[in-house]
């Protein structure tokens, strides 16, 4: 598991850290469905940007409860404004990532990667990734031309941020 990727057009300056899933309590302290393997970063967090216009609020708590954490922000004092956040994500700026360990990478920067079979077919480009819980898969372009790539070693033979390419192994888009 790592961070999400985010749906935004400069995603790439941000890391998406959550997503805002309702109100905790009456005095405005917000759930935040975790899109991140770091929930311990909250723990020293001091601000985080909401929403597309990445609107900066302090972080006066953070504590975990269950599969989530528990914020409260300077200016969220009631439920009803919360409600006006839910389904928002959070963000750092990507500055702030956790430094990852060689051979690991953020989703977010497969985002847009060139994908090609090891044969040298053209795939298309990577648009999602699923979490399945098991592994990740890789969506490779959209609509009925979808093609669902599981991030396993077996599938995947070369995953190279630097050159923006996935190659996979050929078995992997044969559909029959």
């Amino acid at each position: 598991m790592r961070d999400q990727p985010s749906d935004e057009s400069d995603g790439r300056q941000w890391m998406p850290v959550g997503r805002i899933a309702g109100s905790f309590g009456v005095h405005g302290e917000i759930k935040v469905d975790l899109l991140t393997d770091f929930p311990d970063r909250f723990n020293d967090m001091k601000q985080v940007y909401v929403g597309p216009e990445r609107r900066p609020y302090q972080i006066l708590t953070s504590r975990r409860h269950r599969q989530q954490v528990l914020l409260t922000l300077q200016g969220l004092d009631t439920p009803e404004d919360v409600a006006l956040l839910r389904q928002m994500e959070l963000a750092i700026p990507r500055t702030a990532a956790v430094d990852l360990p060689e051979g690991h990478y953020y989703l977010q920067d497969v985002i847009g990667m060139a994908v090609l079979a090891t044969d040298g077919t053209e795939v298309g480009v990577v648009t999602d990734v699923l979490r399945t819980g098991s592994n990740d898969v890789f969506v490779v372009n959209e609509g009925p031309k979808a093609v669902l790539i599981p991030v396993i070693h077996d599938a995947i033979a070369e995953l190279d941020l630097a050159a923006n390419r996935v190659v996979v192994e050929r078995w992997v888009l044969n559909t029959e």
